[in-house]
């Protein structure tokens, strides 16, 4: 293998290590009264999993960091094909819910949500096959189709579960891989323009999807249905701009079911105020923007279209909670990467920066290289 000539990226490594960081305090003040009440007493019990799950999350980012993200060519298969078992057996054994959703499997006590490892799988096989397929990607049957294929069976799958949401981040997400990677915009513009209309009759026939856009248009209105969404705008009112101090959220004990989870950019508002939700917009930025300037200065196709995806998924998620969290749009169930509390989020977000890192270590190797180490991961398998 080539040597790599470049140290990690400090400048998407920093801004993650300082949202997980600032996560630790702002789940343990959204949690405790909660965890208190669930466990009988124990204000630090969702704390504690946190924790643990967040340092889990850093270990690896630095492992996973070390280890060529070449050698995902090798295994993209498999972890597509695991990717398509985990959501078929999700829709006849997955555990509902409290949104009525089937996203979750539990085994032995550990829950699991296979939608945070699918987006990647997803996106580490038609960022493969976009790269492979560079010179006839325009081929409508040959190049274009056969990736379209992969992405709609995952986007019916989740949607079906139904998770709407998710099926639109990875849909957006892909057609945006798509786009960098030249696919004709006539074929992508078809495709959106065939997509749309079957969404809006899958949008119809959803009660629950029916139900928060009503909530949200109520709330737009000055009705009263979108309780949450009215107590999380409630909770950034009384931040204003210096925060009423971590810890002193009255939403989170009161009015704000799940603070630490959908709504926690909420609690950031009321805690931190104005100059707290500025320094996390901040984080998310800089990250942004050092993924995308890194997708445009790699050699290898394969690198920079997944590099490009896991910027944009992590950014979307972002963007899309905290719109939800101020109301410019209805509620969909996206947590804040790395600060909302949970454990398959953490754990794959984590996962895809430490790829993300490994790839800014190859940013300015000659073209040549790439070529070889790629060809000698793929070896001659087909499609």
């Amino acid at each position: 293998m080539e040597p790599r000539v470049n140290k990690i990226d400090l400048w998407i490594l920093i801004p993650i290590l300082a949202l997980i960081t600032f996560s630790l305090g702002v789940v343990y003040s959204a949690s405790s009264s909660w965890s208190a009440k669930m466990s009988g007493g124990d204000s630090a019990m969702l704390f504690r999993n946190h924790l643990m799950r967040a340092g889990m999350g850093v270990f690896l980012i630095f492992l996973v960091s070390r280890i060529s993200y070449l050698h995902l060519i090798k295994y993209r298969k498999y972890l597509m094909g695991a990717a398509v078992l985990l959501l078929l057996y999700l829709l006849f054994a997955g555990v509902e819910s409290t949104k009525g959703a089937a996203r979750w499997i539990f085994v032995g006590g550990f829950s699991f949500q296979p939608a945070d490892f699918v987006k990647y799988a997803l996106l580490i096989n038609i960022s493969y096959l976009l790269a492979k397929k560079k010179d006839y990607i325009n081929n409508l049957y040959y190049g274009y189709l056969p990736l379209l294929g992969y992405v709609l069976l995952v986007v019916t799958l989740i949607a079906i579960q139904p998770n709407f949401s998710t099926a639109t981040v990875i849909f957006v997400s892909s057609l945006m891989v798509f786009w960098i990677g030249k696919v004709k915009m006539k074929h992508m513009a078809f495709t959106v323009l065939s997509i749309v209309p079957a969404a809006v009759l899958f949008v119809l026939s959803k009660p629950y999807i029916l139900n928060r856009i009503f909530s949200y248009q109520e709330h737009t209105t000055g009705g009263n249905a979108s309780y949450q969404l009215s107590q999380a705008i409630i909770g950034f009112g009384n931040g204003g701009f210096l925060g009423v101090g971590p810890g002193n959220s009255t939403q989170r004990d009161l009015f704000l079911p799940q603070s630490y989870d959908d709504f926690v950019f909420s609690i950031v508002g009321e805690e931190y105020g104005f100059w707290g939700v500025s320094i996390v917009i901040i984080l998310f930025a800089i990250f942004v923007f050092r993924g995308l300037k890194l997708s445009k200065s790699i050699q290898d196709d394969f690198g920079r279209y997944l590099a490009f995806g896991i910027t944009v998924i992590i950014g979307m998620n972002a963007v899309i909670n905290m719109m939800v969290a101020t109301g410019i749009i209805p509620t969909t169930g996206q947590t804040l990467p790395f600060i909302s509390y949970g454990g398959t989020s953490i754990i794959f977000n984590s996962i895809a920066v430490g790829i993300l890192l490994n790839i800014s270590t190859y940013r300015t190797q000659p073209k040549g290289s790439l070529l070889r180490e790629t060809l000698a991961m793929a070896g001659n398998e087909r499609d």
